[in-house]
């Protein structure tokens, strides 16, 4: 990966960011049980997140791999952003917005897929399907971590959502795994070995297997009278899936292959 790949990683993190959270954010607000504070603190988040990526999609310099696509990744950024001003303004005017949540975050997850299809890959579907998983998984976590909170002012309030949340984690999780495996095994195990052999394990255990354990015990702590715990545990996995989330994008275009 040389230098001029580097703001593509940064792309990477706010779109799956953004996307992955507006999904999530979507599938909770159909499901109930959280308050309108946290919907309405999200819709703030996300209107903050969309207008960093625009700023990030206006700075990506002309004449890389990443152009053969970029008229329609802008269009769909531009789009997401659009998403979710309107969604916030349906969160301020209390209108149904569940679905306009899920349209968005759908548009920031097809943006992620035409900066994936544009190359600088041996794969591009097992890239496109690495940029999703790491979207559910950027967001679940992110959307739990934040919704933990809640519990602390607002103890009376269903921990079920909060479990949904983290149900969703793992199972983004258990997937970038599998892909992991399939992506070094099929394309090439060039990235296990060599200089950055260290950097793609730790990728593996730290932006995957560390906090598929680590939202296992937040569940566990879930069942306790206070959500104190759990909501700890969330930010050591927020932690670790961010980086985890940078340090695949960046193995990805160090080596071309999709971990």
């Amino acid at each position: 990966m040389s230098v001029e790949a580097l703001p593509f990683v940064n792309w990477i993190f706010w779109a799956a960011l953004g996307a992955g959270s507006l999904v999530v954010l979507g599938a909770t607000e159909l499901l109930g049980g959280t308050t309108s504070g946290y919907r309405l603190f999200m819709a703030w988040l996300l209107v903050v997140v969309a207008g960093v990526l625009v700023v990030s999609e206006l700075g990506l310099a002309p004449g890389t791999p990443a152009d053969a696509t970029s008229g329609m990744r802008r269009i769909l950024v531009i789009g997401f952003a659009s998403g979710a001003v309107a969604y916030l303004v349906a969160s301020i005017l209390k209108l149904p917005r569940a679905g306009l949540a899920l349209a968005t975050g759908l548009v920031g997850i097809l943006a992620l897929a035409a900066l994936a299809a544009a190359g600088g890959t041996w794969s591009a579907p097992l890239f496109v399907t690495q940029l999703t998983l790491a979207a559910l998984a950027l967001g679940a976590v992110n959307a739990a971590m934040l919704l933990g909170h809640w519990y602390l002012v607002t103890p009376k309030l269903s921990p079920a959502p909060l479990r949904r949340l983290m149900w969703i984690l793992v199972a983004a999780l258990a997937l970038q795994a599998a892909a992991f495996v399939v992506a070094v095994l099929t394309v090439s195990s060039g990235p296990l070995g060599g200089p950055i052999g260290w950097l793609t394990w730790l990728r593996l255990v730290v932006g995957i297997l560390l906090p598929i354990g680590i939202t296992v015990l937040a569940m566990l702590a879930s069942t306790a009278a206070s959500l104190q715990a759990t909501t700890g545990l969330l930010y050591i996995g927020l932690a670790f899936v961010t980086a985890g989330t940078i340090a695949g994008a960046s193995i990805t275009y160090l080596t071309g292959v999709p971990v």
